[in-house]
């Protein structure tokens, strides 16, 4: 039995979650090395300088199916200058410093919205982790993927003002509670597209997506799932 349960434990331990990353450039290059995102990974793609949109690479750097076209109003940035490599390694501060801004207001720009449309996805199950951003802070808005919706409320420059980024997730599935957040994860996602949307509430309150990553979500091998079951059933005889 303790062999089993090593076996088990051992191939859950062994599943690597491949990650596809990408990140709206604008003063924050990752390079090939940075390390970024809630799912720390290397090998980001950029909007800048060459602006990849099809077969975007993984964290191992190796080329994916996966391809994508993004809108927006324009580009824009927290700050105006590179805010550098975060304190403990990371480099989350790049990765939120830039992102594709859109709004409401009342000369009626067009988009008002920013948006990512992925392709090709070349994972059967796997999640999407949105970054969202903004100058300003306590700006509400929605992201969704057309079936989920969550809701936030801008962190602005305060994001990336400290030693390391702040990163904060919104679970908010309501209007009435705008989280503070600058995240949001779309599980138990299948299926070869998908289109992420920001959508910010209110008139001259603008923000949008910073980046992205696609983690894929491993298959459990026969090894962990003949471990699990022999689990299970050495509980059921001990009950």
């Amino acid at each position: 039995m303790k062999r089993t349960l090593l076996i088990a434990l051992a191939a859950l331990g062994s599943a690597h979650a491949s990650v596809v990353s990408w990140n709206l450039d604008y003063n924050g290059t990752l390079s090939s090395s940075s390390v970024a995102g809630v799912v720390p990974a290397a090998n980001w793609s950029n909007s800048w300088p060459s602006n990849p949109t099809v077969n975007l690479v993984d964290d191992s750097g190796a080329a994916t199916t996966l391809d994508l076209s993004y809108t927006s109003f324009n580009n824009w940035r927290i700050q105006d200058s590179d805010p550098g490599q975060d304190g403990d390694g990371s480099n989350n501060k790049r990765l939120l410093n830039g992102y594709l801004s859109a709004g409401p207001a009342g000369w009626g720009p067009t988009p008002t919205f920013s948006n990512v449309v992925l392709s090709q996805i070349p994972y059967a199950n796997y999640q999407i982790i949105v970054y969202f951003s903004s100058d300003g802070a306590n700006r509400e808005g929605q992201v969704t993927d057309g079936t989920s919706n969550y809701y936030f409320q801008t962190l602005g420059a305060s994001s990336i003002a400290g030693s390391n980024a702040t990163l904060a997730q919104t679970t908010s599935t309501s209007n009435s509670n705008y989280a503070s957040a600058n995240y949001a994860i779309f599980d138990g996602l299948s299926g070869t597209s998908q289109t992420i949307t920001v959508q910010m509430r209110d008139n001259d309150e603008w923000g949008g997506i910073a980046g992205f990553q696609v983690v894929a979500v491993p298959e459990p091998s026969a090894a962990l799932l003949g471990g699990l079951g022999a689990i299970g059933l050495l509980r059921r005889r001990r009950a």
